[in-house]
C-alpha cells in the first residue's frame, strides 16, 4: 500500500471517529464530498457534506463555496421537504455537515423505473414545487441546479403502518426533499448564472439577454417530463445527451430547441402537455410563477384521484405547520449552527444585531420579550466566542436588557409564551411541558445571571442581583440553588431555596424542589443516616410537598410526592 494511500486511510477512520460512527460509504460530487456514517444511535445512518478528503490542503475557494452554500441552506431550513441539515462540526480545521441520510434520489428511482404513472409524476412536483415555494420566501430566489439527483426520497411506509390507505395512490408513501443549495442565488449574489446543463434554462447561459430570472421552473418543467416520459424533452433520454452535447448544444437547445412532449390522449395529459409547454418557454418572462402552476397540478391530481389529492393537501398543511411552529426561534437555531463556521461568525452577529434593533422596538406583548431575551442570550454568547475588543461590554449591556425586559413583564410571562404548544387537526403534536410560570421567568433571569457572572464576575453580580425586586432575587436565588444542586451540593442547594421562599412565598415551585431534592438526598444518603436523620428529612419532605400542593392542588408532581410519603408515614 502506497504511504499516501496508508495516510488517507488512517486520516478517514480518525474522521469516523471524530463523528462518533463508522464511515460506510463516501459520495463525490460537483462542490464537495459526503461521507455516509453507521453511528450507535438514532438515526442509525446520517450524512456529513464537506468540502475535501481530510488528507488534501483545503481549497480555499472550496471552503468560501462551502461558506456560501451552509448559509443558504440554513435559511431554507425548517420545512420536511427541504434537507434539513442538523449542525456543523470540524475536524482538522475541516468543515462537515451533519444531515439526514436518505437511501434514494430521484435519479435513481428514475433510473430503476424508466417513467413514471402521470398521478405518481404529479405528486412529485408537486413536493418539489411546495419545496421551492418555501425556500423562496426564506429569501432562496433561485436553487438553480435542480435535477434528479437533488431531489431526495424518504419512503414514510417504512416510518408509519398502513401508509397510504388503499384508495391513495402509493406515490404518496415518498416524501420528497429538495437538496443541494451549493448554487442557491448564485446569480443574484456572485453573478454566476450556472447549473447542470441538462436543466439549464436560456437566462443561465446568457442571463444578460434577460430581463428576468427564473431558471427553477424551467428545471422543474423538464423534470416533469422526464419522470413522465423516460426522456429529456430535447427528445432522447439524458443520460445520452449528456455524453453526446457540449454546452453549446444545451444553450441552443434551451433557446429555441424543439420541446417534445408526448405524455397521453387524455384531457389531462393534454393539459399538462400545455402547462409543461410553459414552464419551459425560453422567455422567463413568460414562463408561470410556481404558485399557479403548484395549484394547476394539484388541480388535475384532484381530477385524477381525489382521496390522494386529499391525502396531498393534508401533507401540505401539516408540513406547513410543522414548518411555522416556533419559526423565529428555528431561525436563531439556524443562525447559531452558522456560526460554528468560523468564516460566517461576524456576519451572524451582524444579522443578529439586526434583529435586535428591530425587534426592541416592538416589545409590546410577553411573547416578543421572551424571544428578545433568547435573541439577547443568543447573541452574547456569539459575542463571547469571539471576544473582540469591546465584546466583553456590549455582553453586559444585553445581560442588563435581559433582566431589565423580563422584569417588565414578569407577572405575565407564562409557560406558554417559552413552550407553545403544537396543534394539527385538533391533534396536540407537541404539549405543555412540566414547567411552571415563574420557572419560565427564572431562565431568562438565568440568562442575565450566567452572562453577567461571566464579564464582571459573581460577587458583582451577586450585588447587582440584591438591589431588585424579591420576585426577581427569588428568581436569581433559584437559579444559584440549581447551580448548587447540578455540581451535587444538595444541601447548599437547600440552603438556597429556603431564602427563595423568605422572599417568594407564595410560588410553589420552591417547595417542590426542596421536597424533592430532599427526597434525593435521602436516597443517597439512607444508608449513612440515623433514624431520627431519617425521620427528619422524611418530614421535610413530606411538609414541603404539601405546601406546594396548597398553593397549587392540580399540580400532579407534588402530589404524587406527597402520597407516597403520607402513605410510609401510617404504615
Amino acid at each position: 500500500m502506497k504511504k499516501e494511500e496508508h495516510n488517507k486511510e488512517i486520516l478517514e477512520a480518525a474522521l469516523g471517529f471524530h463523528l462518533k460512527g463508522k464511515i460506510v460509504d463516501k459520495k463525490k460530487g460537483t462542490y464537495g464530498i459526503v461521507y455516509i456514517v453507521e453511528q450507535e444511535a438514532v438515526p442509525k445512518y446520517v450524512a456529513y457534506k464537506t468540502i475535501e478528503t481530510p488528507e488534501k490542503e483545503i481549497d480555499k475557494e472550496k471552503l468560501k463555496n462551502f461558506v456560501r452554500e451552509a448559509r443558504q441552506w440554513f435559511k431554507a431550513k425548517g420545512h420536511p421537504l427541504i434537507l434539513t441539515p442538523f449542525f456543523i462540526t470540524y475536524f482538522r480545521n475541516l468543515p462537515l455537515i451533519c444531515m439526514p441520510f436518505c437511501e434514494m434520489d430521484l435519479q435513481t428511482y428514475l433510473e430503476k423505473q424508466k417513467k413514471l404513472k402521470t398521478l405518481e409524476a404529479l405528486v412529485f412536483s408537486a413536493q418539489i414545487l411546495k419545496a421551492l415555494i418555501f425556500a423562496r420566501g426564506r429569501g432562496i430566489e433561485s436553487h438553480q441546479d435542480l435535477k434528479p439527483g437533488n431531489i431526495l426520497l424518504e419512503d414514510l411506509s417504512k416510518k408509519f403502518v398502513d401508509f397510504p390507505s388503499k384508495d391513495v395512490h402509493p406515490s404518496i408513501r415518498f416524501k420528497i426533499m429538495v437538496a443541494d443549495f451549493g448554487l442557491a442565488n448564485a446569480w443574484k449574489e456572485l453573478g454566476k448564472p450556472q447549473g447542470s446543463f441538462p436543466y439549464m434554462a436560456p437566462e443561465q447561459y446568457t442571463p444578460n439577454e434577460y430581463r428576468e430570472f427564473h431558471p427553477d421552473i424551467f428545471a422543474v418543467g423538464v423534470i416533469l417530463v422526464e419522470m413522465l416520459t423516460g426522456k429529456h424533452p430535447a427528445g432522447e433520454q439524458t443520460r445520452k445527451l449528456w455524453r453526446d452535447w457540449n454546452k453549446r448544444n444545451w444553450e441552443q437547445w434551451a433557446k429555441s430547441g424543439k420541446r417534445e412532449i408526448e405524455i397521453g390522449n387524455g384531457c389531462a395529459s393534454k393539459e399538462l402537455e400545455k402547462i409543461i409547454e410553459k414552464m419551459i418557454l425560453p422567455n422567463p418572462y413568460d414562463r408561470p410563477p410556481m404558485d399557479k402552476v403548484l395549484d394547476d397540478i394539484m388541480r388535475i391530481i384532484s381530477e385524477i384521484n381525489k382521496p390522494t389529492y386529499e391525502q396531498l393537501k393534508l401533507l401540505f398543511e401539516y408540513y406547513d405547520t410543522i414548518a411555522g411552529y416556533m419559526e423565529n426561534e428555528s431561525r436563531l437555531d439556524a443562525l447559531e449552527q452558522l456560526s460554528q463556521v468560523n468564516e460566517l461568525l461576524d456576519v451572524v452577529i451582524n444579522e443578529l444585531f439586526g434583529d435586535f434593533t428591530l425587534i426592541e422596538k416592538c416589545l409590546d406583548n410577553p411573547r416578543q420579550v421572551v424571544y428578545f431575551c433568547e435573541l439577547c442570550n443568543t447573541i452574547s454568547k456569539l459575542l463571547l466566542k469571539r471576544a473582540k475588543n469591546g465584546d466583553t461590554e456590549k455582553v453586559k449591556q444585553l445581560a442588563m436588557r435581559i433582566i431589565s425586559e423580563s422584569s417588565k413583564w414578569k407577572e405575565e410571562i407564562k409557560t406558554h409564551h417559552k413552550y407553545p404548544e403544537l396543534e394539527f387537526k385538533g391533534i396536540t403534536l407537541i404539549g405543555k411541558p412540566l414547567v411552571r410560570d415563574f420557572e419560565v421567568y427564572a431562565e431568562l433571569i438565568g440568562y442575565g445571571k450566567n452572562l453577567l457572572e461571566k464579564v464582571i464576575g459573581k460577587e458583582e453580580a451577586k450585588k447587582f442581583f440584591e438591589n431588585n425586586d424579591n420576585y426577581t432575587k427569588s428568581a436569581w436565588l433559584y437559579c444559584v440553588a440549581s447551580d448548587y444542586h447540578r455540581h451535587g451540593d444538595r444541601a447548599g442547594a437547600i440552603k438556597i431555596l429556603d431564602k427563595c421562599i423568605e422572599l417568594n412565598p407564595k410560588e410553589a415551585s420552591f417547595y417542590y424542589l426542596k421536597a424533592l431534592w430532599t427526597d434525593m438526598k435521602l436516597a443517597l444518603e439512607e444508608d449513612k443516616l440515623k433514624s431520627e436523620e431519617k425521620r427528619n428529612l422524611k418530614d421535610v419532605i413530606l411538609e414541603n410537598a404539601k405546601k406546594a400542593l396548597q398553593i397549587d392542588p392540580d399540580w400532579s408532581e407534588p402530589k404524587k410526592l406527597y402520597e407516597e410519603y403520607l402513605k410510609m408515614s401510617r404504615e
